[in-house]
């Protein structure tokens, strides 16, 4: 498996980890019941955000740079949009004394469930966005040729073509060539 299939493969689980993020999202706001730290909140800590930062960000010296920057913004604004869900699910409310007695969850009220539910639905849209921009970046990926994809993703350094450095040769000083006369030499 060479460099560049091995680059596709993490692209292609970087997805896959992101529709799963999205699909936990999506478990939330229907009402089931998700473990408070199984959604990532900050970018960096999940599966695509690491993939995101440690390997796609290689080629933002290619031609991917404004791709790679739509990608950024999609994925901190989808960030955004889950920071806005987490409280109603996650937030301490003020519990009532019977449900306090009780040992009764917070529940969400129904006005909050309705907002998470349009923040869900902006996070699809952003997601879907994000999706097609994966899809250019792949396709960017896989139009370069082996070397050119090496060279830009940092798997090897580039060689430099000898007949482009300079080799100066110093010149051979003697005893009378390094005495001069006056301020204009001899």
């Amino acid at each position: 498996m060479t460099n560049k299939d091995k680059s596709i493969h993490n692209l292609h689980q970087a997805r896959t980890s992101h529709i799963r993020w999205v699909n936990t999202i999506k478990l939330l706001v229907s009402g089931i019941h998700v473990t408070e730290g199984s959604i990532e909140l900050n970018p960096t800590d999940s599966l695509f955000g690491e993939w995101f930062y440690n390997e796609a960000m290689l080629f933002s010296l290619s031609n991917s740079q404004m791709v790679l920057e739509e990608i950024e913004a999609l994925l901190l604004s989808l960030h955004d949009k889950y920071m806005k869900i987490y409280p109603i699910y996650y937030g301490e409310k003020k519990k009532t004394l019977i449900s306090g007695l009780l040992g009764g969850k917070n529940k969400a009220s129904e006005h909050e469930i309705a907002l998470s539910q349009r923040y869900y639905e902006e996070i699809i849209v952003l997601s879907d966005k994000m999706k097609q921009k994966l899809r250019i970046l792949e396709s960017q990926m896989l139009s370069m040729s082996e070397e050119k994809f090496d060279a830009v993703a940092g798997f090897t350094t580039p060689v430099v073509n000898e007949t482009l450095t300079l080799k100066i040769e110093e010149p051979v000083r003697t005893e009378e060539s390094s005495y001069f006369y006056g301020t204009r030499g001899r």
